[in-house]
């Protein structure tokens, strides 16, 4: 437990010093929400999709990239290679990217308060539960493409995935206003699921059983498929 807390603290440092890393994950969701909630006829429907594109930014995009380029300069191999097992590594790096995930949706939560006297009638354990499963879907994601693609792919390939996902994730837009056919191809990955289950679990939507049983999928196969084909360094 001394090594994961160390290399945890270790991790959430390094993110906090990198300053893409906080443009990513505080100041661009936070310029995007205040544009979007003062626009849009009911701000309260809006924070919810922000908390969303926390998880992404920082599960995915943010893991990917960094998890990428640590592989690439063989960062990972020398820790593998620690008497600290390579469990603990993984561990690491997730109990950092939560702590990250935990810090952008309060300071999200605070502004909104602030800006749209947000006050949603919160179930707070299916907010939990959507936070558990959003993370763990994207964070798979991440290091499946950081453990078999080299850096400058993943850091293409995921900064590309982000803005997909957030034309198509219904955070700023309610994906049912771009047409059936994008809506269909939305509902099977897992940003939509994601941003559709946190507007439920703050009150202003109704609950969708399909997008439970995609973000599950989600949340199953992608680090199975991590663990699986993960690499520790770049062929």
């Amino acid at each position: 437990m001394r090594g994961l807390n160390a290399l945890a603290l270790h991790e959430l440092r390094l993110t906090l010093r990198r300053g893409e890393s906080v443009l990513l994950s505080f100041i661009v969701p936070l310029i995007l929400m205040l544009i979007a909630g003062y626009t849009a006829e009911e701000s309260s429907s809006v924070v919810p999709g922000f908390f969303a594109l926390a998880l992404l930014s920082s599960a995915f995009t943010g893991l990917a990239i960094a998890t990428g380029f640590e592989r690439k300069y063989m960062v990972l191999k020398r820790l593998g290679a620690s008497p600290l097992p390579r469990i603990t590594l993984i561990l690491a790096k997730a109990a950092a990217t939560l702590v990250i995930e935990l810090l952008q949706i309060a300071v999200i939560w605070l502004v909104a308060i602030w800006a749209f006297d947000f006050s949603p009638d919160v179930n707070w354990m299916g907010f939990t539960v959507v936070l558990l499963l959003g993370t763990v879907a994207f964070a798979g994601m991440g290091l499946l493409m950081a453990g078999r693609f080299r850096a400058e792919v993943t850091l293409a390939a995921a900064n590309l995935i982000f803005f997909v996902f957030i034309a198509i994730g219904d955070f700023l837009i309610p994906v049912d206003v771009l047409g059936d056919t994008v809506a269909s191809i939305a509902s099977v990955f897992p940003a939509a699921p994601v941003g559709r289950l946190f507007r439920w679990s703050m009150g202003v939507a109704e609950f969708d059983l399909s997008a439970v049983v995609v973000l599950l999928v989600w949340a199953v196969t992608m680090p199975l498929l991590a663990a699986r084909y993960f690499t520790w360094e770049e062929a």
